[in-house]
Parts: structure tokens; sequence; C-alpha cells
């Protein structure tokens, strides 16, 4: 009786031990491989540039594809605010003679504004999506 005992509390003090070890790992992994978004994305504590990203992110199909609509709703949201300003301030100078119209073209370019926020948003929400399933793969890799 005092073997099966021993044995079993022998079984319980390795298991423990070996998922202490298989914890510690899933920590240096975590800290060394996955990617992290403050106001730029980081890895290992190092800021991570864009060409990098890119190619980290082909190694989870899922994380490819949202930074593919990542890349595409950004360049919206880079364009369309331009096209905003340029129309509030065309629509400036045009109320100095025509009111009307002015504040038509105003309300445009501000409109347009709008939607490149939206833009920005959803590029935002993307991003988070990509890192996300970017840093799921890599830590729990599918088999």
């Amino acid at each position: 009786m005092k073997k099966q005992i021993l044995s079993f509390m022998l079984l319980l003090v390795s298991m423990q031990g070996f998922s202490q070890v298989n914890n510690d790992s899933m920590r240096l992994q975590y800290n060394q491989k996955t990617m992290r978004l403050g106001g730029r994305i980081t890895m290992n504590g190092f800021l991570v540039e864009n060409t990098t990203v890119q190619n980290l992110m082909l190694i989870s199909p899922d994380a490819t594809n949202y930074y593919k609509q990542y890349i595409k709703s950004k360049r919206v949201s880079t364009i369309l605010p331009l096209f905003g300003t340029a129309a509030v301030i065309s629509g400036i100078l045009v109320a100095q003679k025509n009111r009307t119209p002015g504040y038509i073209m105003v309300l445009s370019g501000n409109s347009i504004n709008l939607i490149g926020s939206l833009f920005r948003r959803k590029a935002s929400i993307k991003l988070q999506d990509a890192i996300w399933h970017y840093n799921r793969d890599i830590l729990f890799p599918k088999r």
C-alpha cells in the first residue's frame, strides 16, 4: 500500500513539474514571438517594420486575409481625407462669393472626411484581428 501511495505522489509531482516547464516555455514563446499593438507594432520589445509585419502575416492564412483587408481600408482612409479637405477649403473660398454652393461643398467635404474616419476605424479593427490571428497561430499551431 505504501508503494502505491508513494508511486501516486511521485506521479503527481512529475506531472506538476512537466506542466510548469510547459507553462514557462509557453510564456517565453509568448514574450518573444507574439506581436503587440500599441501606437506601432512591436515584437519582443522592438518596433517591427511594415514589410516585416507583412512577411510574418504569411505564416497564418487567417492573419493574411485580415491584413490584406487592413491594407485596402488603410489606403482608402488615407485618400479620402485629402479629397475631403480639398472640398472644405474650396467650399470656404466659394462661400465668400456664393454661400449656398460653398456651404454644400463644405458639408460634402466634411461628409467625405467622416467616411474616411469610418474606414480608418475599420482598418484598425482589421489590423487588430490580423495580429490576434497571427498570435493564435504562433502559440497554438494547427497540426
